[in-house]
Protein backbone atom coordinates (compact mmCIF):
# COMPACT_ATOMS: atom_id res chain seq x y z
CA UNK A 1 0.00 0.00 0.00
CA UNK A 2 1.23 3.25 -0.68
CA UNK A 3 1.95 5.80 2.25
CA UNK A 4 2.68 9.28 3.05
CA UNK A 5 4.10 8.54 6.66
CA UNK A 6 5.30 12.37 7.68
CA UNK A 7 9.08 11.52 9.32
CA UNK A 8 9.23 14.40 12.44
CA UNK A 9 10.33 17.69 11.03
CA UNK A 10 13.75 18.73 10.79
CA UNK A 11 14.38 22.18 12.43
CA UNK A 12 14.79 25.05 9.40
CA UNK A 13 18.28 26.85 8.85
CA UNK A 14 18.17 30.17 9.34
CA UNK A 15 20.71 32.26 9.07
CA UNK A 16 22.21 34.97 12.31
CA UNK A 17 19.82 37.82 12.50
CA UNK A 18 20.30 41.13 14.32
CA UNK A 19 18.68 41.35 18.01
CA UNK A 20 14.97 42.59 18.26
CA UNK A 21 14.52 42.07 14.28
CA UNK A 22 10.75 41.39 13.96
CA UNK A 23 10.39 38.34 12.01
CA UNK A 24 6.91 37.06 13.22
CA UNK A 25 3.74 38.66 12.19
CA UNK A 26 2.09 39.99 15.05
CA UNK A 27 -1.25 38.84 16.01
CA UNK A 28 -4.42 40.28 14.18
CA UNK A 29 -7.16 40.53 16.88
CA UNK A 30 -7.76 43.36 18.82
CA UNK A 31 -6.10 42.25 22.30
CA UNK A 32 -2.62 42.29 23.46
CA UNK A 33 -1.36 38.65 24.82
CA UNK A 34 0.16 37.27 27.66
CA UNK A 35 1.92 34.75 28.42
CA UNK A 36 2.93 32.37 31.30
CA UNK A 37 4.58 28.83 31.47
CA UNK A 38 3.79 25.76 33.89
CA UNK A 39 5.63 22.46 34.57
CA UNK A 40 2.91 19.84 35.73
CA UNK A 41 3.48 15.75 36.85
CA UNK A 42 1.27 13.08 36.00
CA UNK A 43 2.08 10.94 38.80
CA UNK A 44 -0.97 8.68 37.76
CA UNK A 45 0.54 7.67 34.46
CA UNK A 46 4.46 5.90 33.50
CA UNK A 47 6.62 7.79 31.02
CA UNK A 48 6.01 5.28 28.34
CA UNK A 49 8.95 7.35 25.71
CA UNK A 50 11.81 5.61 28.23
CA UNK A 51 12.36 2.50 29.33
CA UNK A 52 12.84 3.57 33.33
CA UNK A 53 10.28 1.70 35.07
CA UNK A 54 9.57 4.78 37.83
CA UNK A 55 9.67 8.15 35.07
CA UNK A 56 6.18 9.46 34.97
CA UNK A 57 4.98 12.04 32.31
CA UNK A 58 5.52 15.40 32.67
CA UNK A 59 5.02 18.01 30.16
CA UNK A 60 5.74 22.20 29.88
CA UNK A 61 2.60 23.81 29.30
CA UNK A 62 2.82 27.41 27.95
CA UNK A 63 -0.17 29.43 27.71
CA UNK A 64 -1.25 32.00 26.17
CA UNK A 65 -4.20 34.21 26.70
CA UNK A 66 -5.82 37.97 26.34
CA UNK A 67 -3.59 40.71 28.30
CA UNK A 68 -4.63 43.57 29.99
CA UNK A 69 -4.20 46.58 28.00
CA UNK A 70 -2.66 48.53 30.50
CA UNK A 71 0.10 45.79 31.11
CA UNK A 72 3.67 47.20 31.38
CA UNK A 73 5.63 43.44 31.74
CA UNK A 74 8.57 42.65 29.43
CA UNK A 75 8.12 40.62 26.32
CA UNK A 76 8.84 37.33 26.62
CA UNK A 77 11.81 35.62 25.78
CA UNK A 78 10.71 33.42 22.31
CA UNK A 79 11.99 30.00 23.20
CA UNK A 80 13.26 30.38 26.90
CA UNK A 81 15.50 26.95 26.25
CA UNK A 82 16.74 27.52 22.94
CA UNK A 83 20.37 27.15 24.16
CA UNK A 84 19.80 23.64 25.14
CA UNK A 85 19.11 22.49 21.23
CA UNK A 86 22.92 21.45 20.41
CA UNK A 87 22.19 20.09 17.81
CA UNK A 88 20.42 20.63 15.71
CA UNK A 89 21.19 24.71 15.98
CA UNK A 90 24.40 26.32 15.31
CA UNK A 91 25.35 29.07 17.32
CA UNK A 92 24.67 31.07 14.38
CA UNK A 93 21.03 29.25 14.73
CA UNK A 94 21.41 29.95 18.70
CA UNK A 95 21.86 33.63 18.34
CA UNK A 96 19.44 33.91 16.43
CA UNK A 97 16.70 32.42 18.04
CA UNK A 98 17.83 33.82 21.11
CA UNK A 99 17.18 37.27 20.07
CA UNK A 100 13.67 36.52 18.88
CA UNK A 101 10.86 37.75 21.37
CA UNK A 102 7.46 37.00 21.60
CA UNK A 103 4.59 39.69 21.18
CA UNK A 104 3.02 38.33 24.14
CA UNK A 105 3.98 40.30 27.55
CA UNK A 106 5.61 37.65 30.12
CA UNK A 107 3.10 36.79 33.18
CA UNK A 108 0.58 40.17 32.15
CA UNK A 109 -2.50 39.97 34.08
CA UNK A 110 -5.68 38.87 31.53
CA UNK A 111 -7.99 41.40 30.97
CA UNK A 112 -9.86 43.48 34.28
CA UNK A 113 -13.20 42.07 35.06
CA UNK A 114 -14.74 38.49 34.83
CA UNK A 115 -15.00 37.62 31.74
CA UNK A 116 -14.69 33.90 31.16
CA UNK A 117 -12.14 33.09 27.64
CA UNK A 118 -12.68 29.78 25.47
CA UNK A 119 -9.98 27.41 25.86
CA UNK A 120 -7.58 25.78 23.29
CA UNK A 121 -5.06 23.15 23.35
CA UNK A 122 -2.09 23.01 20.81
CA UNK A 123 0.20 20.05 20.02
CA UNK A 124 3.38 20.19 18.12
CA UNK A 125 4.86 18.21 15.58
CA UNK A 126 7.33 15.39 15.96
CA UNK A 127 10.56 17.06 16.70
CA UNK A 128 9.36 19.99 17.02
CA UNK A 129 8.50 21.94 20.28
CA UNK A 130 5.09 24.29 21.04
CA UNK A 131 6.79 27.23 21.41
CA UNK A 132 7.87 27.28 17.58
CA UNK A 133 4.18 27.76 16.93
CA UNK A 134 3.98 31.52 18.02
CA UNK A 135 2.33 33.14 15.23
CA UNK A 136 -1.14 30.75 15.75
CA UNK A 137 -1.29 30.43 19.62
CA UNK A 138 -0.71 34.35 19.99
CA UNK A 139 -3.33 34.89 16.85
CA UNK A 140 -6.03 32.59 18.88
CA UNK A 141 -4.93 34.85 22.42
CA UNK A 142 -5.15 38.08 20.46
CA UNK A 143 -9.05 37.00 19.80
CA UNK A 144 -10.04 36.03 23.09
CA UNK A 145 -8.70 32.78 23.27
CA UNK A 146 -6.36 30.78 25.70
CA UNK A 147 -4.58 28.37 24.44
CA UNK A 148 -2.36 26.10 26.00
CA UNK A 149 0.71 25.14 23.76
CA UNK A 150 2.26 21.30 25.16
CA UNK A 151 5.95 20.54 24.99
CA UNK A 152 5.84 16.77 25.23
CA UNK A 153 9.42 16.08 26.57
CA UNK A 154 11.51 13.19 24.45
CA UNK A 155 10.25 14.72 21.28
CA UNK A 156 12.10 18.00 20.21
CA UNK A 157 16.13 18.25 21.18
CA UNK A 158 15.13 20.08 24.41
CA UNK A 159 11.99 20.57 27.28
CA UNK A 160 14.09 22.34 30.18
CA UNK A 161 12.30 21.95 33.09
CA UNK A 162 12.00 24.69 36.37
CA UNK A 163 14.37 22.51 38.09
CA UNK A 164 16.82 23.12 35.04
CA UNK A 165 16.45 19.39 33.93
CA UNK A 166 16.60 19.35 29.88
CA UNK A 167 15.07 15.72 28.64
CA UNK A 168 15.49 15.65 25.17
CA UNK A 169 16.12 12.87 22.28
CA UNK A 170 16.92 9.21 24.21
CA UNK A 171 19.77 7.25 22.97
CA UNK A 172 18.17 3.69 21.09
CA UNK A 173 18.81 1.84 24.27
CA UNK A 174 16.85 3.95 25.95
CA UNK A 175 13.80 4.44 24.27
CA UNK A 176 10.06 3.20 25.42
CA UNK A 177 9.29 2.22 21.75
CA UNK A 178 12.36 -0.08 20.09
CA UNK A 179 13.10 1.39 15.71
CA UNK A 180 10.45 -0.97 14.15
CA UNK A 181 11.10 -4.03 12.35
CA UNK A 182 8.79 -3.85 9.76
CA UNK A 183 6.02 -1.29 8.34
CA UNK A 184 2.77 -2.79 11.08
CA UNK A 185 5.00 -2.31 14.01
CA UNK A 186 5.94 0.85 12.66
CA UNK A 187 2.28 1.46 12.47
CA UNK A 188 1.64 0.09 15.92
CA UNK A 189 4.24 2.34 17.51
CA UNK A 190 3.17 5.35 16.11
CA UNK A 191 -0.75 4.85 17.17
CA UNK A 192 0.70 3.81 20.46
CA UNK A 193 2.04 7.23 20.83
CA UNK A 194 -0.49 8.91 19.27
CA UNK A 195 -3.00 7.72 22.19
CA UNK A 196 0.42 8.90 24.82
CA UNK A 197 -0.12 12.14 23.50
CA UNK A 198 -3.83 12.52 23.82
CA UNK A 199 -3.55 11.46 27.03
CA UNK A 200 -1.44 14.30 27.86
CA UNK A 201 -4.13 16.62 26.26
CA UNK A 202 -6.90 15.34 28.71
CA UNK A 203 -4.30 15.66 31.70
CA UNK A 204 -3.96 19.33 30.68
CA UNK A 205 -7.69 19.95 30.30
CA UNK A 206 -7.74 18.71 34.00
CA UNK A 207 -5.20 20.93 35.01
CA UNK A 208 -6.71 23.95 33.07
CA UNK A 209 -9.93 23.48 35.22
CA UNK A 210 -7.97 22.91 38.50
CA UNK A 211 -6.15 26.09 37.64
CA UNK A 212 -9.65 28.07 36.80
CA UNK A 213 -10.88 26.59 40.47
CA UNK A 214 -7.47 28.25 42.33
CA UNK A 215 -6.35 31.53 43.24
CA UNK A 216 -4.26 32.16 40.61
CA UNK A 217 -4.24 34.52 37.24
CA UNK A 218 -6.50 32.53 35.50
CA UNK A 219 -9.10 31.40 38.35
CA UNK A 220 -12.16 31.58 37.12
CA UNK A 221 -11.33 33.10 33.36
CA UNK A 222 -11.52 29.85 31.86
CA UNK A 223 -14.55 29.17 29.75
CA UNK A 224 -14.37 25.39 30.40
CA UNK A 225 -18.43 24.50 30.80
CA UNK A 226 -19.08 24.62 27.01
CA UNK A 227 -15.90 22.24 26.38
CA UNK A 228 -12.54 22.93 24.80
CA UNK A 229 -11.03 22.58 21.15
CA UNK A 230 -7.82 21.07 19.60
CA UNK A 231 -5.20 21.76 17.36
CA UNK A 232 -2.03 20.37 16.42
CA UNK A 233 0.41 20.02 13.66
CA UNK A 234 1.80 16.69 12.29
CA UNK A 235 2.10 14.44 14.47
CA UNK A 236 0.36 16.49 16.89
CA UNK A 237 -2.36 16.98 14.36
CA UNK A 238 -3.00 13.13 14.50
CA UNK A 239 -3.24 13.37 18.04
CA UNK A 240 -5.55 16.32 17.80
CA UNK A 241 -8.18 14.40 15.53
CA UNK A 242 -7.91 11.50 17.86
CA UNK A 243 -8.20 13.06 21.32
CA UNK A 244 -11.89 14.03 19.72
CA UNK A 245 -13.10 10.66 19.79
CA UNK A 246 -11.74 9.86 23.26
CA UNK A 247 -13.01 13.02 25.73
CA UNK A 248 -15.86 13.95 25.93
CA UNK A 249 -15.10 17.91 26.67
CA UNK A 250 -12.98 17.93 23.43
CA UNK A 251 -15.90 19.80 21.14
CA UNK A 252 -13.59 19.99 17.62
CA UNK A 253 -10.23 19.04 16.56
CA UNK A 254 -8.09 20.59 13.70
CA UNK A 255 -5.63 18.31 12.14
CA UNK A 256 -2.55 20.64 10.82
CA UNK A 257 -0.74 18.87 7.68
CA UNK A 258 -0.74 15.38 9.75
CA UNK A 259 -1.18 12.80 7.29
CA UNK A 260 0.00 8.96 8.09
CA UNK A 261 -1.42 6.80 4.75
CA UNK A 262 -5.13 6.52 4.86
CA UNK A 263 -5.55 8.16 8.21
CA UNK A 264 -6.73 11.42 9.19
CA UNK A 265 -6.76 10.64 12.27
CA UNK A 266 -6.04 7.31 14.11
CA UNK A 267 -8.52 4.25 14.38
CA UNK A 268 -8.50 4.11 18.25
CA UNK A 269 -12.21 2.50 18.41
CA UNK A 270 -11.97 1.04 15.18
CA UNK A 271 -10.86 0.92 11.28
CA UNK A 272 -15.05 2.13 10.82
CA UNK A 273 -15.45 4.81 13.52
CA UNK A 274 -14.48 7.99 13.36
CA UNK A 275 -16.16 9.60 16.36
CA UNK A 276 -18.63 12.66 16.90
CA UNK A 277 -16.94 15.94 17.83
CA UNK A 278 -16.28 18.33 14.36
CA UNK A 279 -12.75 18.27 12.83
CA UNK A 280 -10.95 19.62 10.15
CA UNK A 281 -8.27 18.82 8.23
CA UNK A 282 -5.69 21.29 6.95
CA UNK A 283 -3.25 19.97 4.30
CA UNK A 284 -0.74 20.77 1.61
CA UNK A 285 -1.24 18.98 -1.70
CA UNK A 286 -0.39 15.35 -1.90
CA UNK A 287 3.42 14.88 -3.12
CA UNK A 288 3.44 14.99 -7.19
CA UNK A 289 3.73 11.29 -8.91
CA UNK A 290 6.52 9.35 -9.15
CA UNK A 291 8.52 9.42 -12.50
CA UNK A 292 8.41 6.61 -14.44
CA UNK A 293 11.63 5.17 -13.52
CA UNK A 294 10.73 5.89 -9.84
CA UNK A 295 7.64 3.42 -10.87
CA UNK A 296 9.90 1.08 -12.58
CA UNK A 297 12.14 0.72 -9.60
CA UNK A 298 8.95 -0.04 -7.37
CA UNK A 299 7.76 -2.58 -9.46
CA UNK A 300 4.84 -0.45 -10.10
CA UNK A 301 2.89 0.57 -13.55
CA UNK A 302 1.27 4.23 -13.66
CA UNK A 303 -2.18 2.28 -13.07
CA UNK A 304 -0.80 1.00 -9.92
CA UNK A 305 0.01 4.37 -8.24
CA UNK A 306 -2.96 6.02 -9.50
CA UNK A 307 -5.50 3.02 -7.77
CA UNK A 308 -3.19 3.68 -4.62
CA UNK A 309 -4.14 6.89 -4.54
CA UNK A 310 -7.85 6.70 -5.64
CA UNK A 311 -7.92 3.83 -2.68
CA UNK A 312 -6.58 6.21 -0.03
CA UNK A 313 -8.15 9.60 -0.43
CA UNK A 314 -11.49 7.19 -0.97
CA UNK A 315 -10.53 5.57 2.67
CA UNK A 316 -10.32 9.71 3.66
CA UNK A 317 -13.67 10.66 2.71
CA UNK A 318 -14.92 7.52 4.43
CA UNK A 319 -13.52 8.27 7.70
CA UNK A 320 -14.88 11.83 7.51
CA UNK A 321 -18.01 10.97 5.91
CA UNK A 322 -18.60 8.97 9.54
CA UNK A 323 -17.87 11.99 11.74
CA UNK A 324 -21.32 12.61 13.30
CA UNK A 325 -20.47 16.41 14.01
CA UNK A 326 -19.38 16.77 10.60
CA UNK A 327 -15.96 17.06 9.09
CA UNK A 328 -14.22 19.33 6.50
CA UNK A 329 -10.63 18.83 4.34
CA UNK A 330 -8.81 21.74 3.68
CA UNK A 331 -6.13 21.62 0.84
CA UNK A 332 -3.67 25.41 0.31
CA UNK A 333 -2.20 24.61 -2.81
CA UNK A 334 -0.07 27.40 -2.92
CA UNK A 335 3.37 27.20 -4.80
CA UNK A 336 6.31 26.24 -3.18
CA UNK A 337 4.32 25.05 -0.07
CA UNK A 338 6.00 22.62 2.30
CA UNK A 339 4.87 21.04 5.47
CA UNK A 340 7.26 23.12 8.18
CA UNK A 341 5.51 26.40 6.73
CA UNK A 342 2.56 25.87 9.06
CA UNK A 343 4.76 26.63 11.92
CA UNK A 344 7.14 29.83 12.75
CA UNK A 345 10.46 28.08 11.53
CA UNK A 346 10.62 29.09 7.67
CA UNK A 347 9.87 32.88 8.94
CA UNK A 348 13.43 32.33 10.96
CA UNK A 349 15.15 32.89 7.99
CA UNK A 350 16.46 36.25 7.26
CA UNK A 351 18.18 35.49 3.74
CA UNK A 352 15.00 33.99 2.68
CA UNK A 353 13.82 35.90 -0.91
CA UNK A 354 10.60 38.48 -0.35
CA UNK A 355 8.96 36.20 -2.75
CA UNK A 356 9.26 33.06 -0.38
CA UNK A 357 8.76 35.07 2.23
CA UNK A 358 5.74 36.47 1.07
CA UNK A 359 4.53 32.86 0.31
CA UNK A 360 5.28 32.01 3.93
CA UNK A 361 3.44 34.33 5.53
CA UNK A 362 0.09 33.49 3.35
CA UNK A 363 0.54 30.14 4.83
CA UNK A 364 0.50 31.14 8.28
CA UNK A 365 -2.37 33.92 7.77
CA UNK A 366 -4.88 31.55 6.12
CA UNK A 367 -3.83 28.76 8.87
CA UNK A 368 -4.79 31.38 11.54
CA UNK A 369 -8.26 32.99 9.21
CA UNK A 370 -9.25 28.74 8.80
CA UNK A 371 -8.60 27.49 12.91
CA UNK A 372 -10.03 30.37 14.32
CA UNK A 373 -13.29 30.39 12.04
CA UNK A 374 -13.76 26.64 12.93
CA UNK A 375 -13.02 26.70 16.90
CA UNK A 376 -15.65 29.84 16.95
CA UNK A 377 -18.47 27.15 15.60
CA UNK A 378 -17.22 23.91 16.90
CA UNK A 379 -16.47 25.78 20.65
CA UNK A 380 -18.68 29.06 20.35
CA UNK A 381 -21.77 27.99 18.40
CA UNK A 382 -20.87 30.89 15.75
CA UNK A 383 -20.53 28.45 12.22
CA UNK A 384 -20.65 31.98 10.03
CA UNK A 385 -17.63 33.02 9.98
CA UNK A 386 -16.53 28.99 8.71
CA UNK A 387 -19.06 29.30 6.57
CA UNK A 388 -17.61 32.67 4.86
CA UNK A 389 -14.18 30.82 4.77
CA UNK A 390 -16.07 27.74 3.06
CA UNK A 391 -17.85 29.73 0.41
CA UNK A 392 -14.34 31.66 -0.25
CA UNK A 393 -12.57 28.87 -0.90
CA UNK A 394 -11.34 28.30 -4.95
CA UNK A 395 -13.57 31.36 -5.74
CA UNK A 396 -11.74 34.80 -4.35
CA UNK A 397 -9.59 32.36 -3.16
CA UNK A 398 -8.38 29.89 -5.78
CA UNK A 399 -5.21 28.14 -4.27
CA UNK A 400 -7.88 26.86 -1.43
CA UNK A 401 -9.62 23.96 -2.26
CA UNK A 402 -12.53 23.41 1.21
CA UNK A 403 -15.05 20.11 0.62
CA UNK A 404 -17.16 19.73 3.41
CA UNK A 405 -18.44 16.35 4.55
CA UNK A 406 -21.91 15.80 6.77
CA UNK A 407 -24.01 18.58 8.77
CA UNK A 408 -20.79 20.69 9.77
CA UNK A 409 -23.16 23.11 10.89
CA UNK A 410 -26.90 23.88 11.39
Amino acid sequence: MLTFAVAPCVLFALQASQPGTELLPPPTGPHGTGRMSFHWKDAAREELETLAGDDKRELMVHVFYPADPEAKEPRATYMPDADAMRPPFSEAQLAAVSALRATSLQGAALPPGDARFPVVLFQPGGGMKGLTYHTLCEDLASHGWVVAAIDPPYNARSVRFPDGRVLGGLRPAERGWKSPHDWEENLRNYKERIVHWTNDAAFVIDRLADLDRGEGPLAKRLDLARGVGIAGHSRGGQAAGTVRMLDARVRGGINIDGTQGPYPFQPVKGEEVSGEAPFLWIQQPLPPPPSEERLKQQGKTRADYEAEIEKITGTWHRRLEAIAGGAAMVTFARPGIAHIDFSDEPLWDVGMSAEDRAGKLATIADTRVWVRAFFDGAVRGDWEPFKKVVAEAGKSRPEIRAQVFGKLWP
